[in-house]
């Protein structure tokens, strides 16, 4: 587990009048968690944390102290976490990003305090007892149930990816991925209105299962299927050159890809026909591919940081206002995501269940206050 460590410490104290105290009872794990914790990733991304930090940004807790100038909050509410740490929650005149609304590219992110919380040690985070956020950053839970109103962070990340680029009329769409964001993501695509032809390409039976009932018409369990279905669309035709890996023209002309893998990132490049659009809402890193066909077949390949405005039913809202109005409307509970909760002291096992798929898991998440 690397740097990983269970330990016992003070609470963080509020950082002003209009901030809340916290206590966690569900927080789910991200692939960015096992990101950091598996040192997989770039390290890009590490001037935007800050250190020691306490894991767990996908929360769902109860208010247990509001500051003297908080006036939305009261002890006891139950409340979702948005956990971007930008200008306003740090008390700083609008960066250029936060003055257009635009806060989820926050020029300061990278100051002491960290980029978001459950990597920062002001705030500490979901996979402790206590944590504190700004009242902003705080969305009212309802009766939505725990489970559900946890995936409010990853339903965000796949939505945003959705929103920022829909499906036009004629589009054939796939999702690479089947786990958390690839299943929100079927289902973000059919709450937005989309009606047409959805294809998934799912790893495990279990995965493959919940696509067909998260909304996917085709669902394809290898590599080999994938591109049978790409080459068979209406004028496809699957090429293979001599000297490299094979690909399609003519295939779909929408990928979302959820993982962000050198595999995925390469498989969309490779199945995407001319003039189309490869949305990456997985948490691509360190990659190697040919970029060959992005020149050549004038692709669009499009990156997704989740936090910030988005225009929705021909409204611009926040893309958790956008996020919880399609939960608050579809049993995202039947589709059973959070598979395996575990107790904070049970971590070892909790971090082995997320990195291995272990018992059929999707999202596993701690109960840090049971």
């Amino acid at each position: 587990m690397g740097f990983v460590r269970l330990d016992r410490i003070e609470p963080p104290a509020l950082p002003g009048p209009d901030w809340v105290r916290i206590g966690s009872r569900l927080s789910g794990i991200c692939g960015s968690d096992l990101g950091v914790i598996t040192a997989h990733d770039s390290f890009t991304l590490e001037p935007f944390g800050a250190y020691p930090f306490t894991f767990g940004h996908e929360v769902v807790g109860t208010v247990l102290e509001a500051g003297s100038a908080v006036e939305r909050w009261s002890e006891g509410d139950r409340v979702i976490l948005n956990p971007m740490l930008s200008c306003r929650q740090k008390g700083l005149e609008p960066c250029a990003a936060c003055g257009r609304g635009d806060y989820g590219l926050c020029r300061r992110a990278t100051d002491g305090v960290g980029g978001i919380t459950g990597f920062s040690p002001v705030t500490g985070g979901g996979w402790g007892d206590e944590l504190v956020a700004h009242e902003s950053q705080l969305w009212p839970q309802g009766e939505l149930p725990d489970p559900v109103a946890v995936l409010a962070d990853p339903f965000a990340s796949a939505a945003k990816g959705v929103l920022m680029e829909p499906p036009r009329a004629g589009d054939e769409v796939l999702v690479i991925g089947a786990g958390t964001i690839g299943l929100l993501t079927v289902r973000a695509l059919r709450l937005c209105g989309w009606s047409g032809t959805i294809a998934v390409s799912a790893r495990y039976g279990f995965q493959a299962e919940r696509a067909s009932r998260a909304g996917a018409d085709v669902v394809l369990r290898s590599t080999d299927e994938l591109y049978d279905w790409a080459s068979s669309l209406p004028g496809a035709s699957l090429l293979k050159p001599t000297l490299a890996p094979r690909f399609v023209e003519g295939g779909p002309s929408l990928v979302y890809d959820t993982v962000g893998s050198e595999a995925t990132v390469t498989d969309g490049l490779s199945l995407t026909r001319e003039g189309g659009r490869i949305v990456v809402t997985g948490a691509a890193a360190k990659l190697t591919a040919d970029l060959t066909r992005l020149w050549h077949r004038q692709l669009r390949l499009t990156g997704v940081m989740v936090y910030g405005p988005v225009q929705f039913r021909g409204r611009t809202m926040d893309i958790f206002d956008a996020t919880l109005e399609m939960i608050r409307a579809d049993d995202l509970g039947g589709l059973d995501l959070v598979t395996h909760v575990f107790e904070l002291e049970e971590y070892r096992d909790a971090i082995a269940y997320a990195l291995g798929k272990r018992d059929n898991s999707v999202k596993v998440a701690f109960r840090p206050r049971g």
